[in-house]
């Protein structure tokens, strides 16, 4: 009974206290807060200290003008109230861009406008200014190669000034004249300096032919490496150039973790890879027997190491080889080499490609060799002639039919580097 007539007291003082009270304080939402605020005492603070502050007023912008300097062009935010203003600005790119807070582009009719400039000065291919928001103007410098240099006066009689100036306008006078020119007194102090805020730099390098982000094998599909959860290693065509391979085995030395096997004095093309030796290799995918490679018609070398590569058969763990060939062109190529080196080495070879019909669905390619050399030892040389016709037929968006046909004709010494027998007397 006690517990009852307790509970009902408190909750008539509850509902009857707000009633009694003189004044009540009016709480804002939380968004609308300092968030540095740690304490009930502080929080009210922040209240009161907020409906004593006035509502900040919004800076009318009536007039952009820009007006050619010796240096560049000026561009100029009439306004009678330019020293309550602050700029944030940065850099984007090749573009200068300031955000003026509290302020608008409203004409004295009261419709809001905007101005542009294109190709002021030299250098510069923009200057636009607008409304980025209700209460922001966002001023953006597009340079031609470069950020242009922007420098920030206030003036009580003109307002807010950019001087805007590139190394191509101080070089020579602009061609074209900017919009609305007008000649207007030089300000003389300046408040904000462009060069003082820090500015973020991105540079984003790539060798063109040196990366190769996708590859074929371990999935038969042209899929990006980062997606593949296998160990490969891809040798594109330009690396191919550039070290003037004319032996397979130099390519694969680009390879971590593979050397060439060293039978037969080193000239098969069979590989050791993590420990295991590989005598079987894939062409386009497919597993071949190859001891001897051309490298006329290969385009990359893609390597997959490790137990990946029982998903093509019957393969050692250490990993697999796997030679892309050149594939026929839509558009029409045509290459011719010649190669000369020691013992009376010589190596001419040629490359010709493109369509052989009108709407490009039936293509071809001719990959074709012929080497001659000696060696340091006496009645030692080889001579080699490989021919790799191909021919691809667009059967469909989807469709494609490709023949390769490959023939490698190999005469040599055979000598395995052995010390010859002594002779018995």
């Amino acid at each position: 009974m006690s517990r009852s007539l307790f509970f009902s007291c408190f909750f008539v003082a509850v509902v009857i206290q707000p009633t009694q009270a003189k004044e009540v304080t009016e709480i804002q939402s939380v968004q609308k807060l300092n968030r540095s605020a740690r304490t009930v005492t502080e929080w009210f603070a922040q209240i009161e200290q907020q409906k004593q502050t006035p509502q900040t007023e919004v800076v009318q912008v009536t007039s952009v003008k820009a007006n050619p300097t010796s240096k560049g062009v000026e561009v100029i935010l009439q306004t009678t109230k330019g020293e309550q203003l602050q700029i944030t600005n940065r850099s984007a790119g090749n573009n200068f861009i300031a955000d003026i807070p509290n302020t608008q582009l409203r004409l004295p009719s009261g419709e809001a406008f905007t101005f542009r400039s294109e190709k002021p000065i030299a250098g510069v291919s923009e200057i636009t200014v607008t409304n980025f928001d209700a209460n922001t103007i966002r001023v953006s410098v597009s340079g031609e190669a470069g950020v242009p240099t922007v420098e920030l006066f206030d003036s009580a009689d003109e307002g807010l000034i950019f001087s805007v100036a590139t190394a191509a306008s101080t070089a020579q006078q602009p061609q074209t004249q900017p919009t609305q020119p007008q000649q207007q007194p030089q300000p003389t102090q300046p408040s904000t300096n462009s060069s003082d805020e820090p500015i973020e730099l991105v540079v984003t390098g790539e060798q063109d032919g040196y990366s190769v982000p996708d590859s074929t094998t371990a999935t038969r599909t042209d899929t990006p490496q980062r997606d593949i959860p296998q160990s490969i290693q891809v040798i594109p065509q330009q690396v191919i150039k550039d070290q003037q391979i004319t032996r397979i085995g130099d390519a694969t030395r680009n390879v971590s973790g593979v050397t060439q096997q060293g039978g037969y004095g080193g000239s098969t093309d069979n590989y050791n890879i993590r420990g295991f030796t590989i005598y079987d290799n894939l062409r386009n995918g497919f597993a071949v027997q190859d001891d001897l490679v051309n490298p006329t018609n290969i385009e990359r070398i893609e390597v997959l190491k490790g137990p990946a590569s029982v998903l093509y058969g019957q393969f050692e763990p250490g990993g697999v080889v796997n030679y892309i060939t050149k594939q026929p062109l839509s558009e029409p190529y045509y290459s011719a080499e010649f190669t000369a080196g020691n013992f009376s080495t010589y190596r001419p070879s040629i490359d010709i490609s493109g369509p052989l019909n009108s709407d490009r669905t039936l293509l071809y390619r001719l990959n074709a060799a012929y080497e001659n050399f000696g060696s340091f030892l006496d009645f030692n040389h080889q001579e080699t002639f490989a021919i790799a016709p191909a021919l691809t037929y667009k059967i469909g968006d989807a469709t494609t039919l490709t023949l390769e046909y490959e023939y490698l004709k190999v005469d040599r010494t055979f000598y395995r580097g052995l010390t010859p027998d002594p002779i018995v007397s």
